[in-house]
């Protein structure tokens, strides 16, 4: 432990990275990976593609769209909610991505 420094109470668990390449992002919305199975407290989304994609939360609702070769980070705990563990990330095509992935990096937390 760094002295001055309480012990923390929570802590930030890595879960397996999901990732969708780019021949199977098409016209409807396919999962990244599988939907989550607990709270995710921080997600990050890179895209390696080379097109953009509309994500979806719920696979229906066109939530963000991920511009090609960007990185998103998103910290639902900074703002004291988490992701609901019944929700996963879908993709679809916005200009038929033919090259790269599309990653999902996320960390749930445990006592």
């Amino acid at each position: 432990m760094v002295a001055g420094l309480a012990p923390y109470s929570v802590r930030a668990v890595p879960l397996a990275q999901r990732s969708l390449a780019a021949a199977s992002i098409v016209a409807g919305y396919t999962i990244v990976g599988s939907v989550f199975s607990e709270p995710i407290c921080c997600m990050i989304i890179v895209s390696t593609l080379d097109e953009d994609v509309q994500v979806s939360w719920d696979g229906t609702t066109d939530h963000i769209v991920i511009a090609s070769g960007a990185t998103v980070i998103i910290d639902f705990k900074s703002d004291s909610i988490v992701f609901p563990g019944n929700l996963g990330v879908y993709a679809k095509d916005l200009g038929n991505p033919t090259t790269g992935s599309l990653y999902v990096s996320t960390f749930s937390t445990s006592p």
